[in-house]
């Protein structure tokens, strides 16, 4: 196991996805936590002060690539990578749009997803 002590906030509102998620960036070593609801998203951010924000597009109602780009006019935010997922084939350009450091289309492999957290991470 990694020795990685980088916080991950993971947005997203389906639970078997956060599962798989949660578990792959364990295995690695972060520190996850888990965001299901948009309601209170900046502060649970300013809490936690993440190393780095996974987000899906698409999350009950509300468009993930909107809250993007809000957390990245926000100074305080603004930092903090944001890497966007989405099976949603048209998302990549729409997120990167948004201000996401970087995007990932589900389904994803193991390998991309770690390559891209790192990358994401090496963007702070």
């Amino acid at each position: 196991m990694s020795e990685n002590r980088e916080k991950v906030m993971l947005i997203d509102d389906n639970e078997d996805i956060i599962t798989v998620i949660k578990a792959m960036l364990e295995m690695k070593g972060y520190h996850v936590f888990i965001n299901m609801e948009v309601d209170g998203i900046e502060n649970s951010i300013k809490e936690i002060s993440p190393d780095l924000i996974i987000m899906d597009m698409l999350l009950s109602g509300f468009d993930g690539s909107k809250i993007c780009k809000s957390l990245k006019e926000n100074s305080h935010f603004a930092p903090i990578p944001i890497l966007m997922i989405s099976a949603h084939p048209d998302a990549k350009e729409e997120c990167l749009q948004a201000g996401a450091n970087m995007f990932l289309g589900k389904p994803f492999d193991m390998k991309d997803f770690y390559q891209a957290i790192e990358k994401s991470l090496l963007m702070r």
